[in-house]
């Protein structure tokens, strides 16, 4: 398979707030990475229950986490459908969206018409039939490069086993590509999502629903790495303490993801790292080099190779924004994480993740 170069920039932001609030607008996009995709939601029992560890219904969190990837998809004339499981004993699946030219208030429409407080008794969890059926019906005769986005807890408690029949769905549609965007609540669940996952590894996305919903990093990155062959991603909310490059509990949970969505793509990557103008040129030197190895160290831990990773530190010698202000110098405290990516063809992509810390 033809390969290509990319340099893929990420501008980590580190900052002592929360960024401001602003219109959530699609990600910026060169090009579409596919020409067709499926969301395949999990509509069964389990998902009406609540999740073990979130306390929350698990379809009210899939709606949620839906929302905020539908707002950030571009419309780049794709073709789209929203396909649902597990809702009666009396057929495998249920249109909701046919397939059509993707549009995001006709797709927002059907993820709205699905409600979130049906009975629990006897909606038994066919993923493994949902999937088998759909290979047929409909994922066969999809436009390649395609995708299918499934949306589930990873119960199956009745039918085909799903992983076989993701991979029997590959085999039809070699361009093919199954995303996970995980409500698992139990060792099981996460396993067998995480096994449809790794049907493809160097291509498909594993994200949790709750990561989805919280962290627009996670939101961003993950409609570029599915929809997207280019643009830009913002990537915000990673937290350091003040002068600090310790990474906080809040911070590893979101640099694990930025993990899972890099670690596909992960030859020549290097860490730079900045800061804002305050304090001495020995001070913010030093500084710089402890967070780019900081960020260094936390995804090597998380599986990208160390000895694909460089770090540099910068300082404040170059400065990206205005130092003359309080945002500009909070901009300004920054990692950039430059990745070539030999399997795809656009020249960059840009994402900023805030960090706090004064310097």
């Amino acid at each position: 398979m033809k390969r290509f170069s990319l340099l893929f920039l990420v501008t980590v932001m580190l900052t002592a707030f929360a960024a401001s609030a602003a219109a959530i607008q699609p990600v910026e996009c060169k090009q579409a990475r596919i020409q067709s995709f499926d969301f395949l939601l999990d509509y069964s029992g389990s998902m009406m229950m609540f999740h073990k560890q979130l306390a929350e219904n698990k379809f009210k969190l899939a709606k949620a986490a839906l929302k905020r990837v539908n707002d950030r998809i571009p419309e780049l004339g794709y073709t789209g459908s929203v396909n649902i499981f597990g809702a009666s004993t009396v057929s495998r699946t249920r249109t909701i969206v046919p397939q059509q030219t993707y549009n995001r208030a006709v797709f927002q429409k059907g993820f709205d018409s699905l409600g979130a407080t049906y009975e629990v008794f006897a909606r038994l969890t066919p993923l493994g039939d949902a999937i088998q059926s759909l290979a047929g019906s409909v994922y066969a005769g999809l436009p390649s490069p395609s995708a299918v986005i499934l949306v589930s807890d990873g119960e199956s408690n009745r039918g085909a086993d799903p992983v076989a029949a993701a991979q029997a769905a590959i085999s039809a549609n070699p361009g093919l590509v199954f995303h996970v965007i995980s409500l698992a609540d139990s060792p099981k669940g996460e396993a067998v999502l995480e096994a449809i996952a790794n049907l493809k590894p160097r291509e498909s996305v594993f994200v949790r629903a709750q990561n989805l919903i919280d962290h627009d990093i996670v939101a961003d990155g993950f409609v570029t790495e599915v929809f997207c062959a280019g643009g830009s991603l913002e990537l915000r909310s990673i937290q350091f303490a003040l002068g600090s490059a310790v990474i906080t509990n809040e911070s590893a949970a979101i640099l694990n993801e930025v993990a899972n969505i890099l670690r596909s793509h992960r030859t020549g990557v290097v860490v730079n790292g900045h800061t804002c103008i305050l304090g001495s040129d020995q001070l913010n030197q030093g500084l710089s080099e402890r967070r780019a190895a900081s960020v260094k160290a936390y995804l090597v831990k998380k599986g990208i190779p160390a000895g694909s990773i460089t770090t540099h530190g910068f300082g404040k010698t170059q400065p990206r924004y205005d130092n003359g202000t309080e945002d500009g110098r909070r901009l300004n405290r920054r990692v950039e994480i430059d990745l070539n990516r030999p399997d795809v063809d656009f020249n960059y992509r840009k994402a900023d993740v805030d960090f706090s810390g004064k310097m």
